[in-house]
């Protein structure tokens, strides 16, 4: 569901939401999908399902508008317009409970991937653009900029929130993908959580991609933070991640501090504690290889000296071109080898 290249949109509708009116817009009509308007829908459905801040979810168990609206409009197209209205109304009386929400016409999507549906809720933010503005005055033309404040996300910007859900049923590990690029880790932010929470009524789950991209990150920020003044034990650390990343199928945190902090319990401990601390406790978790085929393709450093490298990530593990090497003073020695021409940028 996540991992597509394409779509075959079915059927669009949009509603407008406007937070300064009493009732949203309904629209009796469904949109026609032009070439054009069909390219400009996939693309932010498509970039949005590959987008590395979304997250998997299950619906909570109970009465449920969205999925049930879902569901009624997948078995049977014929519902498609008045459950994209109660979908909308839902959505606009969650957006009125909350104060900061902004307003948006709201799309409603069928769409299909190798011939299974889906259902693509994508929350259209206004944007503020520019128009010109002609008028003829005195036998002459006037040209001038005019503000338009309802200008909706283009080919090559991102949405903010939006959900793309399956038929439900109920034994499946998820039921939708909530991409929500506002949403906040802090427990009780009902302002931040609105879309997943009070909209969706779901709960977000952790999967692998989640753990890997988790871990990965979260180390790196303990070293950044720990490790600042010993550079060998960073290094170290960073490349034993790195080849555990791309050569195991599952990693043990207990084997990976043994192995990375060799013979020091102290940081082990405080390395343990940061991941705990922050959320990540688990013993072991399954490496989700395709994050890692994207996250780890590229490499760039940038040193306190004020040297910055970026290349292919192969170009640094490999010893013919890239080396580092240890002082033994808490400094290093980077090292690009067997150059034969550069040129200056």
């Amino acid at each position: 569901m996540r991992e597509t290249s394409s779509v075959i949109l079915h059927k669009v509708i949009i509603h407008v939401l406007d937070r300064s009116m009493d009732t949203p817009l309904f629209t009796d009509y469904e949109q026609e999908v032009t070439e054009e308007i069909h390219e400009l829908l996939e693309k932010h459905i498509v970039r949005s399902l590959k987008d590395d801040e979304n997250r998997i979810a299950k619906f909570i168990s109970g009465p449920n508008i969205v999925r049930d609206h879902c569901d009624a409009m997948l078995y049977d197209e014929d519902d498609f317009i008045e459950s994209s209205k109660k979908i909308a109304d839902h959505l606009f009386n969650a957006m009125k409970r909350h104060g900061n929400i902004s307003s948006c016409d709201l799309v409603i999507c069928i769409y299909s991937v190798d011939n299974v549906k889906y259902v693509a809720l994508l929350k259209m933010d206004y944007r503020k653009s520019y128009i010109h503005n002609v008028e003829y005055i005195d036998d002459k033309f006037k040209v001038s900029i005019m503000p338009q404040e309802i200008g909706l996300p283009g080919v090559g910007q991102r949405l903010q929130k939006c959900a793309f859900i399956k038929l439900y049923e109920a034994n499946e590990e998820y039921d939708l993908v909530i991409l929500d690029k506002q949403q906040s880790s802090e427990e009780g932010n009902e302002v931040a959580n609105f879309f997943e929470k009070d909209f969706l009524n779901s709960n977000i789950l952790v999967d692998s991609k989640d753990k890997t991209k988790m871990f990965k990150n979260m180390t790196e920020k303990w070293v950044r933070s720990q490790l600042r003044q010993d550079i060998e034990q960073a290094t170290k650390v960073r490349e034993i991640l790195s080849d555990n990343l791309k050569k195991e199928e599952e990693i043990s945190i207990r084997s990976f501090v043994e192995e990375a902090m060799e013979g020091n319990e102290e940081i082990q401990s405080n390395f343990v504690d940061h991941l705990n601390s922050n959320g990540f406790q688990v013993t072991s978790f399954e490496v989700n290889k395709p994050w890692v085929e994207k996250k780890l393709k590229k490499k760039a450093i940038k040193t306190d000296t004020g040297f910055e490298i970026k290349n292919d990530r192969e170009c640094f593990d490999d010893n013919l071109k890239y080396h580092v090497k240890r002082n033994g003073d808490g400094t290093v020695d980077i090292i690009i080898k067997n150059v034969t021409f550069f040129v200056e940028k």
